[in-house]
């Protein structure tokens, strides 16, 4: 994927992606991939004027995503959008009872509906993608939720390939760094967030996904 000297980069998703960034500006991207890789494009291209924008919000699920995509994502007009979105999508079924205020899960199909709805409205203002699968950091075929996350990340890849946009599954990836002795506690302390090594991982992956010209 071309990204060219003045062009917009644009994070989309939930905690994940948030990471701690300024939700009043865009001067600070947060502690996670998006500042990582802002960061390397800048260290590895200072002629480029490539501007990253955080627009992660943690808790989302693609609810949220349809309803502050306007405002958040096609008003800036990005050249290139990452997404990665679904966690919380699953995850609210599994903590519904433990965490009461916090929105219910989203059914698969719904899921579906609004995840093509959001790629249809991006990539109609002109914006290529790169989708990042929701995935769970254990390697225990027999965890409900981890099984539930692979459905959801299964209908990105069914997405990704019907609109052609790039993928980057996020499941194969981890359980890969597990399967050469990086621990799953070293990748997350909880399965889902990223730790400094997983963001890293994350953000070496999509750098190789860029061609910088």
């Amino acid at each position: 994927m071309n990204i060219t000297k003045e062009n917009t980069l644009l994070f989309l998703g939930d905690s994940v992606t948030d990471c701690g960034r300024d939700p009043s500006g865009e001067w600070y991207l947060g502690e996670g991939y998006p500042n990582m890789i802002s960061s390397m494009i800048r260290v590895q291209y200072p002629e480029h004027k490539i501007l990253c924008i955080n627009k992660g919000t943690s808790g989302n699920q693609t609810r949220h995503i349809l309803s502050r995509l306007q405002e958040d994502v096609l008003d800036n007009h990005p050249d290139v959008v990452t997404l990665c979105i679904g966690i919380n999508d699953v995850w609210r079924f599994y903590d519904r009872p433990l965490t009461k205020k916090c929105e219910p899960g989203v059914p698969i199909d719904e899921y579906r509906i609004n995840l093509e709805s959001i790629i249809q409205q991006i990539t109609e203002n002109g914006a290529k993608m790169i989708l990042l699968t929701p995935y769970m950091i254990d390697t225990n075929p027999a965890e409900p939720m981890r099984t539930t996350m692979l459905q959801y990340a299964e209908v990105c890849k069914e997405l990704a390939q019907k609109y052609h946009l790039e993928l980057l599954e996020l499941q194969p990836l981890f359980e890969g760094l597990m399967a050469k002795g990086i621990s799953s506690y070293e990748l997350s302390a909880d399965r889902i967030h990223p730790s400094h090594k997983g963001h890293t991982a994350i953000a070496l992956e999509l750098m190789k996904k860029f061609n910088i010209v």
